[in-house]
C-alpha cells in the first residue's frame, strides 16, 4: 500500500472513531423486515424495520422514545462543548456542565406538537449507531430560536471511502400519518441536497466548513481541504442521502407471531412502499444517488412524537 494510501486509512479510522452510542442500547428496539433491497433501476437501498414488541405483544413505544430522547445531547451538541463539560467534571467532580448541556438540548426542541424533530433524533440514531457515519454538522446548535425549525436538511454525516473520496450524506426524516404524504415530502425536501444544480447542496457544505464538529486536529485540517474549492480534494467529495419514512400502520404485526395472512399482507404492502419510493427517487431525478431510505411504520407516529416529547421534558 502507498503511502497517501496509509494515510487515507488513517483519517478513515478517525472519522468513523467519531460514531456515538452503543448500538445495543438501541436497534433491539426496531425488528428488521426480511434484508435490506436494492430498488432495480436506482442506487437506493431500503431497509423495512417495525417496532419491536414487549412480551405482552405491545410495540416498545416507550423505550424507542426515551431512546431518541437520550440521544438530545449528542445530536444538538457540537463535541468542543462536550469535550469542555468532561474536562469541567475531571477537573471539579462536578456533573453541572453535563446537566447545563442536557437543558440546552431540551430548549433548542421547539415548543408544540406536530413537529419533525422526534423524526430528526431517530434518524441521527440510524445514521450514527445503523451505518456508522459520524455527524459533521450539530445543525441544531445553530438555532437561534426555540420555537423555529433549522432551515435545510436535517443532519450531514460523513465517511471516508477507501478511494480517499469523502462521502457526505444528507439526512431526511419525515414522520406523518398517511404513507404516501411522508415519502412525497421526504424526497422532495432532500432532492434539493443532491441534485446536479448544487446550489441548496452548496449552501449546507458552507455550514460544514465553518462549524465542522471535529476535535482532533489532524482530521479537521485533512476534512476542511474537501471545502476548499482551491484545493484538488474539493472534487473527491460524492453526495449520498439518508432517509427516514415513518408513517401510521394498522393492525401493527408482531413480526415473532405473524400468521400467513398478516405475511401476505405485509408483504404486499411492502412491495406498495418500494414502489412508491422509486416513483419519488424518479421524479425528483434521484435514480442515480446512492440513498439509504429507512421505511418504518409505527402504530401510531404521534403517539411515538409525543412520547419522545415526554421524555425530554418538552411541554
Amino acid at each position: 500500500m502507498s503511502d497517501t494510501g496509509v494515510v487515507n486509512d488513517s483519517f478513515a479510522d478517525m472519522l468513523e472513531s467519531l460514531v456515538r452510542g452503543d448500538p445495543n442500547e438501541f436497534l433491539h428496539l426496531l425488528t428488521a423486515y426480511d434484508v435490506p433491497v436494492h430498488l432495480e433501476g436506482s442506487t437506493a437501498t431500503v431497509r423495512t424495520h417495525f417496532l419491536a414488541t414487549d412480551a405482552n405483544g405491545n410495540p416498545a413505544v416507550e423505550l424507542l422514545g426515551t431512546a431518541m430522547a437520550r440521544a438530545a445531547v449528542d445530536f444538538c451538541i457540537p463535541r468542543s462543548r462536550v469535550k469542555q463539560a468532561l474536562k469541567h467534571l475531571q477537573e471539579t467532580g462536578s456533573t453541572s456542565q453535563f446537566s447545563r448541556l442536557e437543558q440546552q438540548a431540551r430548549e433548542l426542541f421547539v415548543d408544540g406538537d406536530g413537529t419533525g424533530e422526534g423524526g430528526e433524533l431517530l434518524l441521527f440514531l440510524l445514521m450514527e449507531q445503523a451505518l456508522k457515519l459520524p455527524q459533521l454538522l450539530a445543525k441544531m446548535s445553530l438555532k437561534t430560536n426555540s420555537n423555529v425549525h433549522v432551515h435545510g436538511s436535517d443532519g450531514v454525516h460523513a465517511k471516508l471511502a477507501d478511494d480517499g473520496v469523502l462521502d457526505l450524506y444528507w439526512g431526511e426524516s419525515k414522520l406523518y400519518q398517511s404513507s404516501s404524504a411522508a415519502f412525497t415530502d421526504c424526497f422532495d425536501s432532500i432532492g434539493p441536497f443532491l441534485g446536479a444544480d448544487g446550489d441548496t447542496r452548496r449552501r449546507d457544505l458552507l455550514l460544514v466548513r465553518d462549524n465542522l464538529n471535529v476535535q482532533q486536529g489532524d482530521l479537521a485540517a485533512h476534512l476542511l481541504q474537501y471545502f476548499d474549492e482551491t484545493n484538488p480534494k474539493a472534487l473527491q467529495v460524492r453526495w449520498n442521502g439518508v432517509c427516514l419514512v415513518g408513517f401510521d400502520y394498522s393492525s401493527y404485526p408482531n413480526l415473532k407471531t405473524l400468521a400467513d395472512e398478516e405475511s401476505t399482507k405485509i408483504a404486499q404492502a411492502t412491495e406498495r412502499w418500494h414502489k412508491a419510493i422509486f416513483d419519488r427517487l424518479k421524479k425528483n431525478t434521484l435514480l442515480e444517488v446512492s440513498i439509504d431510505v429507512f421505511c418504518i411504520p409505527f402504530p401510531d407516529v404521534d403517539a411515538l412524537r409525543k412520547m419522545v416529547r415526554k421524555k425530554l421534558g418538552v411541554s
